[in-house]
């Protein structure tokens, strides 16, 4: 496998040789999800690529597994591995891992084995794009990227929520490329999907940056949940009224972060954690039984 050094010096642009500050070195940043669109990267997170590219990451495809709200935001997305020879250990290279690193080490032995990985070519289309994944590779500074993750899901806290790990992708005319992206700790499939409003900005994206038309059908193809029984829709806002009391600490300490351009503290994103665990935990044995599916 070759160091997190050694791919740095792929994709990192050196500032000028008087002025070599981390913020001021260049990332290829892969987005896949909400991402893809400027008016999330730039106009809500304040992230102005020098240049976007439309990319492909063999062995892997977008899934909605990221847990968000029941019934309300059920899945954000991520990426996850499929089955093939190609998609090993030396394919994904953990951002700053080190055998100390246990959950970062944790993340890239699930991958490398693929424990919850479909095959090649499986799919489930209501949920899933499929393999390989496009996506976009935009060209940012470290400083930049350092806020992306400090405002996504986990806040930037390696024990929660989305990992930083670098994969090899390839420009639409061939050009190999190792991009940065985020992928969430869990690997397990779940088959949520999105919301309606999150597959939007998704197809949005696509079609802003030039993705294929056949990736974009795919999008298209995945069914976003909608609240469409009674049931459902008594649980929506019984959910809503249980979760959004238990989620503000949250939501007013993300908004901040975005904002001031300031890291959530730890134990903030442990509380966020928690709080989510125990909405899903109540939607799947409780809610889901007397209401119907909210993901």
């Amino acid at each position: 496998m070759s160091t997190f050094k050694e791919e740095a010096k792929k994709i990192a642009t050196a500032s000028p040789s008087n002025d070599s500050r981390h913020e001021e070195e260049k990332v290829w940043y892969l987005g896949y999800g909400s991402n893809m669109s400027s008016k999330v990267l730039s106009g809500r997170r304040q992230v102005f690529p020098v240049e976007s590219l439309p990319v492909v990451v063999k062995g892997y495809q977008l899934t909605f597994d990221m847990a968000g709200l029941p019934y309300w935001e059920p899945g954000f997305g991520t990426i996850q591995p499929v089955n093939t020879k190609s998609n090993s250990a030396d394919h994904i290279i953990a951002d700053g891992l080190d055998s100390t690193d246990a959950s970062k080490r944790r993340l890239l032995d699930g991958i490398a084995r693929n424990e919850y990985s479909a095959k090649e070519g499986e799919r489930m289309p209501d949920c899933q794009a499929g393999s390989p994944l496009h996506c976009i590779a935009h060209l940012i500074t470290r400083k930049e990227m350092d806020h992306i993750i400090n405002t996504e899901g986990g806040n930037g806290h390696p024990d929660f929520g989305y990992q930083v790990v670098e994969v090899e992708c390839q420009t639409y005319d061939g050009k190999p490329i190792t991009g940065v992206t985020l992928i969430d700790k869990d690997t397990r499939l779940t088959r949520r999907h999105p919301s309606a409003r999150y597959h939007k900005i998704l197809l949005d994206g696509a079609a802003e940056h030039g993705l294929s038309p056949e990736y974009i059908e795919r999008l298209a193809a995945i069914m976003p949940y909608t609240a469409s029984t009674f049931g459902q829709k008594t649980g929506k806002w019984a959910m809503l009224v249980i979760g959004l009391p238990l989620a503000l600490p949250v939501i007013i300490s993300s908004m901040a972060a975005l904002i001031f351009k300031v890291k959530v503290p730890l134990i903030m994103a442990a509380y966020g954690e928690w709080t989510k665990r125990v909405l899903w935990t109540l939607h799947d044995y409780v809610f889901a039984p007397i209401f119907g599916a909210g993901c």
